[in-house]
């Protein structure tokens, strides 16, 4: 990647100077993209500020943060900074969790929704539900990462103080000639999930159509266990990951209402093959995610994503890449009970739309 280097000095201590570099760096797109049998043009360009240095006693610093989060890199929900030295490295700032140990590889110039990944409890931000986490716990805050020989070790924790939930993510990655194996566990915790229960209290009318009214639980948690392997053979890279996330929420009875219990699974496998030929990059992923819990009327459901895609590198930064991408979309429907008591829990039966997605353009970095 093509930098412009802005060389500057920084006044470290009195009488001494350290030299340190700003750099500017950037990525952009532009092709054409289709979901759902909808076709648009989908462009954009982002600019990337890093500045990093040394001090006297040789301990490494520096930061980043892209043009359109200047404003939250400012209030350091955006970007992120770091010091680093022999006790290992922490960053501050919006960080990857100590529980991700990667994703499978993704297709097309655009990665069509990400369809490659799964997601991480200690991340958070997500929508609530399954298989998601709590977007009032926050995302990763700090990261802790301390590398030895092959194996490096990550810890990180979400803000303790936002939304009463915390979460915190560790993980272990072991790296030996072709192979790669990486084990993390994650977990949000003092979450709210809603759910809907139900009140024979409530009417029937014209425009209330039902007994179950919604409620909040607010003391839920997520956790997830993940392992991963990468191995390259040559021009040939596999990757598999095998990931258990697992909810619990609970909350007290109360008046007409049994205490509500919700607990759910989902198991998520998946494998990636990516190949060089070369300029040219093949790529194919695939992922099934089963979803097992006591409030889904079928008991379980599953949901898949798999893709495949090229590219061609022209070289100076610019690559024509496409891909196309099938991606089931879940919903879970409401199921009306007969024989519903006072505080039992909705039950729901889960299905999914399929979406095929693709797309084809240039993507430029420099």
């Amino acid at each position: 990647m093509k930098k412009l280097l802005l060389a500057t000095t920084m006044l470290v201590t009195a009488g001494h100077y350290a030299a340190a570099d700003v750099s500017v760096s950037g990525d952009g797109r532009m092709g054409v993209v289709s979901s759902d049998s909808v076709t648009t043009f989908s462009n954009r360009m982002r600019i990337k500020f890093s500045g990093s240095g040394t001090t006297d006693g040789g301990l490494s610093f520096g930061g980043s943060f892209r043009a359109a989060d200047a404003t939250g890199a400012k209030d350091g929900t955006k970007g992120s900074t770091f010091i680093s030295g022999g006790f290992g490295k922490i960053s501050m700032g919006d960080v990857d969790s100590g529980d991700n140990v990667g994703q499978l590889a993704s297709v097309g110039y655009t990665g069509l929704g990400s369809g490659n990944s799964i997601s991480y409890s200690a991340d958070a931000g997500g929508s609530n539900g399954i298989p998601g986490t709590f977007g009032d716990a926050g995302g990763a805050r700090v990261l802790y990462t301390y590398s030895t020989g092959p194996v490096t070790l990550n810890a990180s924790s979400a803000q303790l103080t936002d939304g009463g939930a915390t979460s915190y993510g560790v993980g272990a990655i072991y790296a030996a000639g072709n192979l790669t194996v990486g084990a993390g566990y994650g977990m949000v915790d003092g979450g709210t999930l809603g759910v809907n229960f139900y009140d024979s209290s409530v009417a029937l009318t014209s425009t209330v159509k039902t007994k179950y009214v919604s409620k909040t639980i607010e003391d839920a948690s997520v956790t997830d266990a993940t392992v991963s392997a990468t191995y390259v053979m040559g021009a040939t890279t596999v990757k598999g990951i095998y990931q258990l996330k697992s909810l619990d929420a609970s909350s007290e009875a109360k008046t007409k209402q049994k205490a509500i219990e919700v607990a759910a699974s989902v198991t998520s496998m998946g494998l990636s093959v990516t190949h060089k030929l070369g300029a040219v990059s093949l790529a194919a992923y695939g992922i099934s995610s089963e979803l097992d819990g006591d409030t889904l009327g079928d008991k379980t459901a599953t949901v898949s994503r798999y893709g495949i895609g090229a590219s061609y590198d022209l070289g100076g930064g610019a690559t024509i890449a496409g891909g196309w991408a099938s991606v089931d979309a879940a919903k879970a429907v409401g199921i009306e009970a007969s024989n519903a008591a006072d505080g039992d829990v909705q039950l729901s039966t889960v299905t999914s739309e399929t979406i095929n997605k693709f797309d084809l353009g240039v993507s430029l970095s420099f």
